[in-house]
């Protein structure tokens, strides 16, 4: 990317984040990969994703369970607190919080931490490793 400058990389890097909240709201599992790089490795508590096949498929169970996405109330909230770029990889460190009854009586299920390596690719700025940790 030619136009790549420290302040655009935040944004890209940002909005990549945002919008993996918003489709795990909203998306299809296969949009994820659109987030994320082919080899991404993604862990919460004992649970490790392997390749981005693994990460949709795991999303595809978790919309089966009803455990999150479209029509289960549930919403994601993400606040990035800040980025580190440095040249075609960066981290971010973000807070989450998950809501369900979204449609009733809003209640926070779980709050936590991602922290995330990310790579530029051709098509852009993808996770390429996403830790997340309640607390």
């Amino acid at each position: 990317m030619s136009d790549a400058t420290p302040a655009h990389d935040h944004v890209l890097i940002r909005d990549l984040i945002g919008r993996a909240a918003h489709l795990a709201d909203e998306g299809t599992p296969d949009d994820y990969r659109a987030l994320y790089t082919r080899d991404a490795t993604w862990t919460f508590g004992p649970s490790t994703q392997e390749g981005i096949d693994e990460i949709v498929e795991a999303t595809r169970r978790r919309r089966a369970e009803g455990v999150s996405g479209p029509g289960t109330a549930t919403r994601h909230l993400v606040v990035p607190l800040h980025v580190t770029v440095d040249g075609d990889t960066a981290t971010s460190v973000s807070y989450f919080l998950f809501f369900a009854d979204t449609t009733s009586t809003p209640m926070v299920r779980v709050f936590g931490v991602y922290t995330d390596e990310l790579a530029r690719t051709p098509e852009g700025w993808r996770i390429h490793r996403r830790v997340s940790r309640a607390g």
